[in-house]
């Protein structure tokens, strides 16, 4: 198994195939707007600002792997990245929407690219699916303290 194959496996299984943890399909199944929003206090984070977060990074990742030049949202500090950003209407099913997106554009990106582009990007990609596994977990754990996860969801 090659760097390729090991990188569009992590991103298949951040995306919709549980493997050796959550998907995030998995652990978003079922979840309503009123739950996404929910927090247990103020200093955490809802799972609605979590995936926002990662839309914020998948995405600005995504465009840099392409090569593409996009006008970036200005974000001051991480913490805006939990936010909705500029034009973005902010609905729950749209950050999940989105997610579902961003992350079948990375697989067909990654798929597509050259090897000395997937050299290049090998160690920012690993970094790119461990932070989506962190907070995928948060998200499940988030699940469990409100009452709303199902474990049949999980990974047993």
């Amino acid at each position: 198994m090659n760097n390729r194959d090991i990188l569009l496996e992590q991103l298949r299984t951040c995306r919709n195939e549980n493997g050796w943890f959550t998907s995030m399909a998995s652990a978003v199944k079922g979840l309503t707007q009123k739950q996404a929003d929910w927090k247990s206090n103020e200093e955490m984070n809802s799972v609605h600002e979590i995936v926002r977060h990662l839309n914020f990074y998948n995405e600005r990742y995504l465009n840099r792997f392409l090569e593409l030049q996009i006008a970036r949202p200005k974000v001051d500090s991480n913490d805006d990245t939990f936010e909705p950003q500029e034009g973005e209407e902010g609905s729950w099913s749209e950050a999940v929407g989105a997610y579902d997106r961003t992350l079948e554009r990375w697989i067909e990106a990654v798929e597509q690219a050259d090897d000395d582009r997937m050299n290049k990007w090998t160690g920012d990609l690993t970094h790119l699916t461990i932070h989506n596994a962190y907070h995928i977990g948060q998200i499940v754990l988030i699940r469990k303290q409100q009452g709303s996860w199902d474990k049949k969801y999980g990974v047993s």
